[in-house]
C-alpha cells in the first residue's frame, strides 16, 4: 500500500508543470521532515494562538444573514 502511494505521489510531481504547487509541496515536505513532532502553531505567540481558537471556534455562518433579510434587503434597495 505504502508502495502504491509512493507511486501515484511521483507520478503525479512528475507531470506537473505548475511550479507554485511544486514549490508548496517542497516546503510542505521540508516542514514536516525536518519538524517531526512539532505543531504548526508552536511558533505562534500566545495572543495569536487565542485568536486562531476563537477563529475556529466561531459559529459557521456566523456573520451571514437569512435568504429572508436578503430578499428584504435587495426589495428596498431596488425601490431607493
Amino acid at each position: 500500500m505504502t508502495n502504491d502511494i509512493k507511486q501515484d505521489l511521483i507520478n503525479k510531481i512528475s507531470s506537473t508543470e505548475d511550479q507554485n504547487l511544486l514549490l508548496l509541496l517542497k516546503t510542505d515536505y521540508e516542514f514536516f521532515t525536518q519538524n517531526e513532532g512539532k505543531d504548526v502553531t508552536d511558533e505562534l505567540s500566545e495572543e495569536d494562538k487565542e485568536e486562531l481558537i476563537n477563529l475556529v471556534n466561531e459559529p459557521f455562518g456566523f456573520d451571514a444573514i437569512s435568504q429572508q433579510e436578503l430578499d428584504e434587503a435587495i426589495r428596498q434597495w431596488r425601490t431607493k
